[in-house]
């Protein structure tokens, strides 16, 4: 075993979690070290989609985003509605450019060091080890996906996990941001059309536990069928999302976005959640007695999401006519605004 090294603060993960958290801590009297086990920071298989609130508190350039729109086509089956606001509410954005864009944010911090294809082997109480050699740390950071290790360290099994599949096409011919609802194919869950500058995300998800990733893909591909898509050209890809959340802190070590379970189970979003856990888990290691207002915001978010998520559940057969009517309602000015609110 080789020597060890020391850091104040440990972050295992390179994602928007995990490099906003170390962007809050650069520049102070901390050391810092990001691990990522992948080579490049940035990439990360993700449908793309984000809403206002994103764009508002990440402050993102324009020339990161791909496109902006202030109407979605809602699908119920075979009716089309388009909802339509005066405002932009939902953007696209390449998640590597968005990496790359945090990743040179925290060149001006001599206290952040990150290295990359660094693969955590096991994590103790005080130290983890990383191609065999122990690192010392005094806060750990767990911001690392679905698959958490740190979670895995904290023995926090995840029981609320959604499978998302999608496919990565080469194509302009989509150019409309679309969320398809159809009750037999997805159960309470959707399929979507995000268009991206060079590519198109198509895709859908569900929770395992009512549709079994075989039936997902089973039904996946009838629904493309369905809508003349050709996917002979595209990238097939899947990933879960991790929506259990337990807690956040344990003692020194916190989990943040996907690994804390923070993600929604019902619309899937988590770049959001993602960057303002590692915001706050930040701030509360720089100062102990901080309370983050933002955090419990967010978790309260979750319920009003796991409320809807349950209902649509329990809904069986009559799902569809609650699909119908959530359209038909949101041509209601005030009621749009809140439902956006609400989703957005």
């Amino acid at each position: 075993m080789k020597s060890t090294e020391s850091f104040d603060v440990v972050i295992v993960g390179a994602g928007p979690a995990g490099l906003k958290c170390a962007e809050i801590l650069g520049g102070s009297d901390l050391t810092v070290l990001i691990v990522e086990k992948n080579f490049d920071i940035g990439p990360k298989v993700c449908a793309g989609g984000l809403t206002g609130k994103d764009i508002e508190y990440l402050k993102l350039p324009e020339e990161l985003i791909e496109f902006k729109y202030n109407k979605i086509n809602l699908h119920v089956n075979d009716v089309c509605s388009i909802i339509k606001s005066s405002e932009y509410f939902a953007y696209t954005i390449d998640r590597e450019s968005l990496g790359k864009w945090q990743l040179e944010k925290l060149k001006r911090f001599d206290n952040v060091e990150i290295r990359k294809s660094a693969r955590v082997s096991s994590i103790e109480k005080e130290y983890i080890t990383i191609n065999d050699k122990k690192i010392s740390y005094k806060f750990l950071v767990g911001a690392d996906g679905s698959s958490s290790v740190v979670r895995n360290f904290l023995n926090m099994k995840s029981r609320k996990m959604d499978i998302a599949i999608q496919y990565i096409i080469p194509t302009d011919r989509f150019r409309d941001f679309e969320v398809f609802f159809d009750s037999k194919l997805f159960s309470s869950w959707y399929s979507w059309i995000f268009p991206h500058q060079n590519y198109v995300s198509i895709g859908c998800g569900c929770n395992p536990d009512i549709l079994s990733s075989k039936e997902l893909m089973g039904n996946f591909n009838k629904w493309i069928g369905s809508k003349n898509i050709d996917i002979s050209n595209g990238r097939y890809e899947a990933f879960m999302i991790n929506y259990d959340y337990q807690g956040h802190q344990f003692g020194n070590v916190f989990l943040v976005g996907d690994a804390g379970g923070f993600a929604s189970g019902f619309t899937g979003e988590g770049i959001y959640q993602a960057v303002i856990t590692g915001e706050e888990v930040a701030k509360n290691i720089l100062n102990p007695e901080y309370k983050s207002h933002k955090i419990n915001e967010l978790l309260k978010t979750k319920r009003r999401h796991n409320r809807l998520m349950n209902f649509l559940i329990r809904c069986g057969k009559s799902r569809t006519f609650f699909f119908y009517l959530g359209i038909l309602l949101l041509k209601i000015p005030y009621l749009k605004k809140k439902a956006l609110e609400v989703l957005a």
